[in-house]
């Protein structure tokens, strides 16, 4: 949509962002009566994931013609998916940009589970259950999938080849054991859902390599080995894992609160810079910002755009185990709630300065998506295409998982309200790509040289390369993530900076007044549902 504001050519003082955000709103109606745009509706923009799950749920390992028809259901949810991509958008700045990156995801995620991998086959979970649920028939699947293993748990061994959870009281608990692709509806539907939302993988078999480990007592179960993530609860990029409810509440709360406050000092100070209502722009410039060289102004937004981006990230990653095992918990939830489920998101910063840009983005960067980035390489190193450790392999992998994120990312672009240029957002992640492999490449050249430098100094050598290259490539991203108006978006719904007279001056305490849910009616019964 073309700017109802001329910011590419005023150079007067900005208007407030209350007044933009009435002007989106007031255009995003129009256009949505007048049927060129849907606000994302639930459930109608998600029968694409509807249809992964009801074609998941259909057995297929002994049907051929089944299996053969994941090619056209496949083609079906891509269409729905891009339908979805150019049609759904929202006022709310965040979710309109999510309706993109959930469109395009769809059709990431139905490949990855359609094409790269067999879950019918292939993929099980960790079950939990109590000992006096178990009928004959599940005891002998669980003992064919655990190895038919006599495995003691707190110096008790079963007789039937499981192990059990026993309390103080000498009382069985609970049992875990590997659940494969279940026989029955009633086990399949909530099987393949948690397939299909999950994203990491923890409990399942197919868990990126970066989670911890469940637990010894988990693991010892399963019948798998201990692993040192398993026995410490860090992972090798330094994920941790909690093992108890009041261990992931004192890790997680105190986050959340401290990150609500800084959301609130971060939105206050976007909004006094006219950058982040617009993006570039000739607007006249807050006076501590008018002395600044074009170099540091730069720094300035980028810095505020990238704490901006990691901070809203994590709250969106501490919602799931602050509701789902904190909130919720095990008694609704069953193991889907407890704590060790929930694994921190953002490895040590200690493998920026030891592998550079790959640390950053392989290792400190959240892994949410590694598993569909990574799924289409290793298909190939599966199949045979390509050899394992090779450098075609490698390249191969870098190119794969910066495209697909340069996809998920373009996705969200073009659903923004406001004008965005699309391929910026692929520019900057495959920018990455190359910027990982000019690194290895000069670190391959120089290694001579290189070794025989102080590990303090090579240290630095990374960050000072991290931190160059994401200087001079980030505003391909920044910028359009400031064009789109994302940073126009309300994070808190109670403001205590601007109920104490900071922020712009027609900003009120409550933020959330304009969320943009209702009801949306549309042409066919279908069609319609909760608008968000």
């Amino acid at each position: 949509m073309a700017s109802p504001f001329p910011h590419l050519t005023s150079t007067g003082p900005p208007p407030p962002s209350r007044e933009v955000m009435n002007a989106y709103r007031t255009a995003f109606s129009a256009r949505v009566s007048e049927g060129s745009l849907r606000p994302l509706v639930i459930p109608y923009h998600v029968y694409g994931y509807v249809l992964l799950i009801i074609y998941l749920c259909i057995p297929h390992t002994n049907r051929p013609w089944v299996y053969a028809a994941r090619w056209p259901v496949l083609g079906v949810i891509a269409w729905w998916q891009w339908k979805t991509l150019w049609e759904a958008s929202s006022m709310s700045m965040a979710t309109g940009f999510a309706a993109g990156l959930m469109a395009a995801w769809g059709v990431v995620w139905a490949c990855t589970w359609l094409v790269f991998n067999r879950p019918q086959f292939d993929v099980k979970r960790v079950q939990r259950s109590s000992a006096n649920f178990f009928s004959d028939e599940k005891i002998a699947k669980q003992r064919k999938q655990n190895g038919n293993a006599k495995i003691e748990t707190n110096g008790h061994a079963t007789a039937n080849g499981k192990s059990q959870e026993i309390s103080k009281d000498g009382q069985f608990v609970a049992e875990y054991y590997w659940q494969s692709y279940p026989d029955t509806l009633k086990d399949r539907l909530p099987w393949v859902i948690d397939l299909v939302i999950n994203f990491r993988g923890p409990g399942w078999n197919w868990a990126i390599p970066p989670l911890p480990s469940p637990p010894p007592s988990i693991m010892t179960q399963l019948s798998e080995p201990i692993s040192a993530s398993s026995r410490s609860g860090k992972s090798t990029i330094g994920l941790r894992r909690y093992d108890t409810f009041s261990a992931l509440a004192r890790a997680r709360l105190p986050t959340f609160v401290v990150g609500y406050f800084l959301l609130d000092v971060l939105k206050v100070l976007m909004m006094q810079d006219p950058y982040f209502i617009f993006g570039p722009t000739t607007h006249h410039l807050p006076s501590y910002l008018q002395g600044l060289s074009p170099l540091a102004l730069r720094f300035i937004r980028q810095a505020l755009s990238s704490f901006s981006i990691i901070l809203s990230l994590e709250m969106v990653f501490l919602l799931a185990p602050l509701i789902f095992s904190l909130t919720l918990g095990p008694s609704l939830l069953g193991l889907r709630a407890e704590p060790w489920y929930y694994p921190t998101s953002w490895g040590s910063f200690s493998n920026i300065t030891t592998k550079g840009l790959n640390g950053l983005w392989g290792s400190w960067w959240h892994q949410t998506f590694r598993f569909a980035f990574s799924a289409p390489s290793n298909f190939l190193i599966a199949e045979g295409y390509v050899k394992a450790k090779s450098a075609a392999a490698r390249i191969s992998a870098l190119v794969f998982a910066f495209g697909i994120s340069g996809f998920l990312h373009a996705g969200g672009s073009i659903s923004q309200f406001p004008r965005t240029f699309h391929w910026h957002a692929p520019m900057f992640f495959m920018l990455q790509a190359v910027g990982i492999l000019v690194q290895s490449t000069l670190c391959a050249l120089l290694h001579p040289i290189i070794r025989t430098l102080p590990r303090t100094v090579r240290q630095m050598g990374n960050f000072f390369y991290v931190f160059g290259w994401l200087f001079w490539t980030g505003w391909w991203l920044t910028d359009d993530f400031a064009r789109g108006g994302i940073w126009l978006y309300e994070p808190i719904p109670i403001s205590p900076l601007r109920r104490l007279g900071f922020g712009e001056k027609d900003a009120g305490w409550w933020c959330w007044e304009h969320l943009g849910v209702g009801w949306y009616n549309g042409k066919r019964w279908w069609e319609s549902g909760i608008a968000v």
